[in-house]
């Protein structure tokens, strides 16, 4: 054996353990490794640890094992820390939507710290070293560091363990694997990761979601106005199967009844879309009950606990603040299962479950020995049994290691507005989970938009601004909360909408759609009527800050997607033969009319925040 325990991987240098533990907030203690039968073992005051390292088929994996003196309300192992590793690019992926953001590390102007889960990708001249954590470990590794020009600094691989209530700790393997291929790498993870093999032979139907446009002010009454109107269109109509209602609909989050905006009852607006030929949706947060809900002030046994074993507001968004419900608690399961059996018995064919990842903010739970991956499939098993095979499950704010036994689909991306920034922060966390679409499920970018100033005749359409909830009674006309829901120009839309059909996955209007003129519905029916065609591969996703070229498969033939994120002119060019695809004629998908392949390339002039969306033959 060799003198220190070390992960060789080809093309990077050695990754040598450098282990630290830090237990309930004290200075970490540094842990002295050594050799022997069953692999490496070392002793802290708190208790001991064993590490074996196994390579097969040029993988190494690292297991580790740990057994306490006592349970630890708060412990931290450090696994491997590396003061400086030569790198070209760094793509951290977080454990649920958004949260994904990549490093060229060749032309960085500025650190940046990063913290991703899961999933790790370095790359270096061409090669890509991969470090994971399978969905079902019970504590994901959390990779972090400083990205920096030529490489990274501090890079550690660490394992968080919060209020577990036993001694004995098994921590997820962690593997490392290197490939020319990054690709082959993220789709074998995908492969090793799928707990039930799904199909997904058919296209999948677009949706409309009241969420984006109306927000809480949604009512009755707009709902069926929206879905009326899509009803009668000729497009639309043909391919808008799905209306969901989203966060607005209910009294509050822990009681789920409708409010006075929805004066006839959620049954009745459930029968009324099934009449017009559409599958009702339904937003939920299952998990969450606000401080004035019934469960919060006369069933607090159904709610998870602080340190002190107490209640605590573990949810908050936008200053609204709620208790997380505990699922270990049979009462718990009781409710959740009565609820969605009520609801799905009243038609709804779709459940959109959301803030999801609150649950894990909460310190106690009633089943002291529960880990963390298994909260999220104990929450959904109650509401599984509850549709009972009439409804399917869209997790939203999902933690992936819940793996994907009970969902249909999946959102990958943050928040999505129509604001140039706004796709712009969520491109990278769209496109580089590429690896999961249609094999553990229907990928969800969020929301395809359509409207602005160019798109709408709508005289409110800046009317609604979510950042008012954050302005204090001292604050002076701060800029940053004058927020516009719709900025984007047309060419900034079509980019929005070109990402969506990249990610091949789910498509979900959010516009007042009887307000959008010819230009705003010629977008809608256009992203709607698309063929669903494969997650497209971002060709430059391991050498760019935010990929540029896309290539999509489709059933006969491919689409290209090229994007000018910049503020400036750029040329690009790209030669499908390159990348095995023989094209015999283009057609521009947003122009609608044909393309001069230059030699079987194509060559464009892309202005600032612009695209082009190619199909190939």
């Amino acid at each position: 054996m060799t003198a220190q325990p070390q992960i060789q991987m080809e093309g990077f240098s050695s990754i040598v353990l450098n282990s630290a533990l830090s237990v309930n907030g004290d200075a970490p203690r540094q842990l002295n490794w050594k050799a022997d039968e069953a692999g490496w073992s070392a002793s802290t005051p708190e208790g001991s640890w064993k590490l074996l390292l196994t390579e097969k088929s040029g993988r190494m994996d690292a297991a580790l094992s740990g057994t306490l003196n006592k349970p630890a309300d708060r412990l931290e192992l450090t696994l491997f820390s590396v003061p400086e590793f030569e790198a070209d690019h760094v793509l951290p992926q977080a454990v649920r939507m958004g949260g994904c953001q990549a490093y060229d590390l060749t032309r960085i102007d500025r650190e940046a710290s990063f913290t991703g889960e899961l999933l790790l990708s370095i790359t270096k001249n061409g090669r890509t070293l991969q470090c994971s954590t399978p969905f079902h470990g019970g504590f994901p590794a959390l990779f972090r560091g400083t990205a920096h020009s030529g490489g990274i600094r501090d890079l550690q691989m660490v394992f968080p363990v919060e209020f577990y209530g036993g001694t004995e700790i098994a921590f997820p393997v962690l593997s490392f694997r290197s490939s020319a291929d990054g690709f082959s790498l993220m789709e074998s993870y995908a492969d090793e990761n799928c707990d039930v093999k799904k199909t997904f032979d058919t296209p999948p139907s677009a949706g409309w979601n009241s969420w984006d446009y109306y927000r809480w002010t949604i009512t009755e009454e707009e709902v069926l106005r929206n879905a009326e109107f899509i009803a009668k269109d000729p497009v639309l109509s043909r391919h808008v199967k799905r209306i969901i209602v989203d966060d607005g609909w209910q009294y509050c989050y822990g009681e789920w009844e409708a409010n006075s905006c929805f004066p006839s009852g959620m049954e009745f607006l459930a029968k009324e879309l099934t009449r017009m030929g559409f599958e009702p949706g339904l937003w939920f947060a299952p998990a969450i009950a606000e401080p004035h809900s019934r469960i919060a002030q006369i069933d607090y046994d159904m709610l998870a606990r602080s340190a002190g074993n107490q209640p605590c507001l573990a949810y908050e968004c936008m200053r609204r603040y709620g208790f997380v419900l505990d699922p270990t608690v049979k009462k718990t399961e009781e409710f959740l299962e009565k609820l969605f059996r009520r609801y799905a018995e009243m038609g709804y064919r779709y459940f959109k479950l959301d803030f999801l990842c609150s649950i894990f903010k909460a310190p106690r739970f009633a089943d002291p020995m529960v880990r963390r991956d298994e909260l999220i499939p104990r929450l959904f098993a109650p509401i599984y049994r509850g549709i009972d095979g009439r409804a399917v499950l869209l997790g939203c704010n999902y933690p992936y290691t819940a793996g994907n036994s009970m969902v249909e689909a999946v959102r990958i991306g943050a928040d999505i507005h129509a604001r140039w920034e706004s796709c712009m922060h969520n491109a990278s966390a769209v496109v580089a989970h590429f690896w999961s679409n249609k094999k553990l499920w229907l990928n969800d970018p969020d929301f395809a938009l359509c409207r602005s100033a160019e798109t709408s005749n709508d005289p409110d359409l800046d009317r609604l601004n979510p950042m008012w909830p954050f302005v204090e009674p001292s604050d002076r006309n701060l800029p940053s909360r004058n927020y516009k829901l719709a900025t984007m120009t047309i060419s900034e839309l079509e980019v929005l909408l070109s990402m969506v059909l990249a990610a091949g996955g789910a498509v979900n209007l959010s516009d007042k759609m009887t307000v959008l003129n010819e230009k705003g519905l010629f977008l809608a029916r256009k992203v709607v009527s698309a063929e669903s065609g494969e997650a497209a591969r971002p060709l430059d996703l391991f050498r760019t800050d935010r990929p540029t070229q896309f290539l999509q498969k489709l059933k006969a033939g491919w689409r290209v997607l090229l994007v000018n994120w910049g503020e400036t002119p750029e040329t690009f060019f790209f030669d499908p033969a390159a990348h095995g695809v023989n094209a015999a004629s283009a057609v521009d998908f947003w122009r609608e009319e044909p393309v001069s392949l230059d030699s079987g390339k194509l060559v464009f002039e892309l202005a600032p925040r612009s695209c082009r969306l190619i199909e190939l033959k």
